[in-house]
């Protein structure tokens, strides 16, 4: 049986910390305690009071070994922000806990395969048919529009990856009417057939980030040099080491009073975060970003 009590008592402690109350847990890993304090750090430099913080447990899965209970549950965070408006930034992710003799015996995110693949793609491989058409329009209400419906739930019409945030993102980008381009080579474009049949770039951020700027593409992107360049359905890639390999990417879907992008993504589902992703337990201080602005056939990148 599982004690709801214990847990509640744990995530009342956890969620207190973003208040700068109470101590750290030893159950909390050092990095996770460091990803909270830059947190509370950034919404300190962004002028942003944390009114109130609601932390909801929701349990997938539990099994007991030895008097031990395992329990892989879902951590759904919502932080209610207030600059001049009152808006809300919201996460989730899968998470496993421990339980013996009425004690937690350890909390952790749940394991996420985070080999990143850097698969070629052949840039100058495409039918002399399936260059970029002017025709091809980019909505960006769409996009958007199903970054916030799916940023915390899985579209069965694809499939869902333990590192999902790139096969998410396209997704969005399909759903804003982008063509795909390429099929059936996985080296080859940008596309999406079925569960097992897809190009790399569509599902492994290091190749989408190689093919956005390519000039011969079913989607025409242009990086532009700060984040401040972006609107709403633009794109933001991470490589959180600095080492030339890009792990992660996000979706714009608002801006503070500031003018800074918030992001939507997979793999930790984050909605309305921070673009910089300083409070991200993968933050290093070798962190680069790359900032795509979709050409969508109406309008220039803005402009600071």
């Amino acid at each position: 049986m599982i004690n709801r009590d214990l847990l509640e008592r744990y995530l009342k402690e956890r969620l207190q910390l973003y208040f700068g109350e109470g101590e750290r847990s030893q159950l909390i890993q050092e990095k996770e305690y460091e990803a909270i304090q830059r947190k509370v750090e950034l919404y300190h430099k962004r002028n942003i009071s944390l009114v109130k913080v609601y932390g909801n447990l929701e349990v997938n899965n539990s099994w007991s070994e030895r008097d031990v209970t395992y329990i892989n549950y879902t951590l759904h965070t919502r932080f209610f922000l207030k600059q001049t408006d009152l808006y809300f930034e919201e996460n989730q992710e899968a998470r496993q806990v421990a339980i013996g003799n009425e004690e937690i015996l350890y909390d952790i995110a749940f394991p996420i395969d985070t080999h990143v693949e850097s698969f070629d793609i052949e840039e100058d491989d495409l039918g002399e048919n399936e260059t970029f058409d002017r025709n091809n329009l980019y909505n960006r209400f769409n996009a958007v529009k199903y970054a916030e419906t799916w940023w915390d739930g899985h579209n069965k019409e694809y499939p869902l990856y333990a590192n999902d945030c790139t096969n998410f993102i396209s997704q969005c980008l399909r759903a804003g009417g982008l063509k795909m381009i390429g099929m059936p080579k996985p080296g080859v474009g940008w596309w999406y057939k079925n569960h097992s049949n897809s190009s790399y770039s569509w599902r492994v951020a290091h190749a989408l980030r190689r093919f956005l700027p390519m000039p011969k593409n079913g989607i025409k992107a242009e990086e532009v040099p700060s984040q401040m360049h972006l609107s709403l359905g633009d794109i933001i890639l991470y490589d959180f080491e600095g080492d030339g390999v890009w792990n992660h990417c996000t979706i714009v879907v608002a801006k503070d009073e500031n003018g800074e992008p918030l992001v939507n993504a997979h793999t930790v589902n984050s909605r309305k975060r921070y673009w910089s992703y300083y409070d991200s337990s993968a933050f290093t201080e070798n962190i680069k970003y790359k900032f795509f602005h979709i050409i969508d056939g109406f309008s220039n990148p803005p402009m600071e």
